[in-house]
């Protein structure tokens, strides 16, 4: 089976930081598999066994076509920067030997091409992609992938703190494409501190707005339960009502938004797409109130 790939992600990142380029270039050399080991900065933590199967079996027969990115470790070993897949594949394939581009990067580049690399996949889930961009983050920011995203809260919080870095932060985000920095940390990095189970049930198809939720509730015991009734086909907001309780209210979204529109900058920290929504849903909203939407026609 072969697999899709965005390209210019990588072309465009490789403007922004050093060994990046090297992700589309013609494989120099070969090495015997013996001799790789996986990377260290890989985001994947899970490899579907269904799909790296269809992957051996497109080796098998056609053999590696895009070249793994390696970098020297001492001892005469390689440490596997980009493509850790291709490598199982073709173990399991029977291949003793893989087309490797051979080059020396800091850790930097090995983190930010490593998640290049996979970011151009079309398979990754939701908790590896966030993984991978937290990484492009961190490199961008100069910060390990600990301290990336209270970096970036912060400047979200304070742009005029260093507008030069909220440039390098658009201008990463933007060749990534999908979403901006800013979305990327108030909607999916909360991933990142859900406890283990929920990650996992993330990695293998929960809907991360659904774990966001379960994420919440103050036991084991009651994720548990919530993630039974969220394989048995809940939804966000049934989800919602299990975590506040039959006999709780639920909490007043009117009041909600009321103080979002009241503080002025709701609205403004939109991208404007969101924004445009928002407006067009506030402008039903007064027509509702004021009867012009109404339907007397009963």
């Amino acid at each position: 089976m072969t697999r899709k790939t965005r390209p210019v992600i990588g072309s465009r990142l490789s403007g922004l930081v050093a060994g990046v380029d090297t992700l589309g270039q013609p494989a120099t050399t070969s090495l015997s598999t013996a001799l790789l080991d996986p990377g260290e900065f890989q985001p994947r933590y899970y490899f579907n066994p269904d799909a790296l199967e269809d992957l051996t079996r497109s080796v098998r027969e056609q053999g590696v076509l895009q070249p793994l990115l390696v970098r020297p470790t001492p001892g005469g070993r390689y440490e596997i920067v980009a493509g850790e897949r291709r490598w199982r594949a073709a173990r399991q394939a029977g291949l003793s030997e893989v087309p490797v581009l051979i080059r020396t990067l800091s850790d930097s580049e090995a983190r930010l091409a490593a998640a290049v690399e996979n970011l151009q996949r079309e398979d990754l889930n939701v908790m590896e992609e966030v993984r991978a961009k937290l990484q492009v983050a961190a490199v961008t920011l100069g910060v390990h992938e600990d301290s990336a995203v209270a970096r970036l809260f912060a400047l979200d919080r304070h742009p005029e703190s260093d507008p030069d870095l909220i440039g390098k932060l658009d201008a990463a985000f933007g060749a990534l494409g999908r979403e901006s920095w800013r979305s990327f940390i108030r909607n999916r990095a909360a991933l990142l501190n859900l406890p283990e189970e929920l990650q996992e049930a993330v990695r293998t198809g929960l809907d991360y707005r659904k774990a966001l939720v379960i994420g919440r509730a103050p036991t084991a015991e009651q994720r548990e339960r919530m993630l039974e009734a969220a394989a048995n086909g809940a939804t966000v907001v049934a989800l919602r009502q299990l975590l506040s309780g039959p006999d709780q209210p639920g909490p007043d979204v009117f009041s909600t938004v009321a103080r979002q529109l009241r503080d002025r900058k709701g609205l403004a920290r939109l991208e404007p797409r969101q924004r445009a929504r928002a407006e067009k849903l506030l402008l039903q909203l007064s027509e509702l109130l004021s009867g012009e939407g109404s339907d007397t026609s009963d």
